[in-house]
């Protein structure tokens, strides 16, 4: 599975891809890959490679709206992530909620 994370460009980002990562390792799955990403290089990362889903860092959740359409016409799911889930403590909920959307 691939999934991008759209956020702000920061550290806290990369930590909570290597969290999932472990996660999902963790769980068995070795085919999970994830990438951040700042929000304005979603579409050309789109174009780059094929997604199974694009999560949102709450703090860009103003670009909510610009992301569902990109996400729409990849025909991904767009999973904003609430901040309680955006610590390391979130980790194991985020992820069963990144496998919940993706299978939809």
């Amino acid at each position: 599975m691939n999934v991008l994370l759209a956020c702000g460009g920061g550290m806290s980002s990369s930590i909570l891809a290597e969290n999932l990562v472990a996660e999902a390792m963790k769980n068995g799955n070795t085919d999970f890959k994830m990438e951040a990403t700042g929000t304005e290089e979603v579409a050309l990362k789109m174009q780059q490679n094929k997604w199974d889903a694009l999560l949102l860092a709450p703090q860009v959740s103003f670009r909510k709206a610009h992301l569902q359409e990109i996400a729409d016409a990849n025909n991904i799911p767009l999973i904003p992530i609430e901040g309680i889930l955006y610590t390391p403590m979130g980790i194991p909920d985020l992820y069963k909620l990144i496998q919940k959307e993706v299978k939809k």
